[in-house]
């Protein structure tokens, strides 16, 4: 735990590597500075950071391809990759991807990049730099894939999946070291409430929130961090082999289901008028 030295059986959780940060704690080390009081552990060479700057990058380009009132247009987040269903159908799988690069407003951008830059310096810091890449990148395409299933209409875009989708990783991680966490649980459990609502609520101040695409990202890292997980046999609890197979049926069926049924049985319109990324639509 970062600021707290291995005490007892709680120091199994660090033989995880991916153990998420849990709140600060009294007696650890002081921030060096202001913005890692903000975004404690903040380090530029790093893959959170890098998709942070490309995201506000991509937001700079959806403005300039076409705007209304300082707000990107429908069209112009189109053009660079928001989902859709009917165009996912017709093979544009990229599309599962690509929304994680695009907001819809300065409001939107500003919570997605302020709350992952707050947890992801430190989570991509214990979990390596692959292994975080794939959890972010995992629960973006999941939570986007199962959003056009629920919803094949509806354009969509943000980071939030992924954002959610590191809660999902904490949920799964306390559950996973549970009986090591001691009195470290109602703290850890707070923590992970008061992250979650203040969440939801930011999602709620979007009259067009994707709570499918949300709860999507969300088990999307709370199965990836069971199917990632490495235990020392000590330390795991009884159904540890049991809650891996588990996880890995469970994405396995939940992939393969939903791309069936984005892909092969999605609808084959209707498509947008928009021009192309070169001559986009006035």
């Amino acid at each position: 735990l970062p600021g707290v030295g291995p005490v007892g059986p709680a120091a199994a959780m660090l033989k995880l590597g991916m153990l998420a940060p849990p709140p600060p704690m009294p007696g650890g080390s002081e921030p060096e500075s202001l913005l890692e009081m903000i975004f404690p552990s903040f380090d530029t060479d790093t893959f959170v950071w890098r998709m942070s700057c490309l995201q506000l990058t991509n937001y700079a380009a959806s403005l300039m391809l076409g705007s209304y009132m300082g707000t990107p247009k429908l069209c112009s987040l189109y053009l660079l990759g928001a989902s859709w269903g009917p165009a996912i159908a017709s093979g544009a799988i990229w599309r599962l991807f690509l929304p994680m690069l695009l907001h819809a407003n300065a409001l939107h951008i500003f919570f997605n990049v302020f709350f992952q830059l707050r947890i992801g310096f430190g989570m991509e810091k214990q979990f390596g730099r692959r292994k975080f890449c794939l959890l972010y990148l995992f629960c973006g395409f999941l939570g986007n894939l199962l959003s056009v299933v629920a919803n094949p209409f509806k354009l969509a875009v943000g980071a939030s999946t992924s954002g959610f989708g590191l809660l999902g990783v904490w949920a799964a991680e306390v559950l996973l070291t549970w009986e090591l966490l001691g009195e470290s649980r109602l703290r850890l459990l707070t923590w992970f409430i008061f992250m979650l609502a203040s969440c939801v609520m930011m999602s709620t101040l979007s009259p067009s929130v994707d709570f499918v695409g949300h709860f999507g990202g969300a088990l999307a890292g709370f199965l990836l961090a069971i199917i990632l997980a490495d235990m020392r046999e000590e330390h795991r609890p009884a159904w540890y082999d049991k809650a891996k197979v588990t996880a890995k049926s469970t994405a396995a069926f939940l992939v393969l289901c939903c791309l069936l049924k984005a892909v092969t049985l999605g609808p084959e319109g209707p498509m947008p008028f928009c021009g192309s990324i070169f001559r986009p639509r006035a």
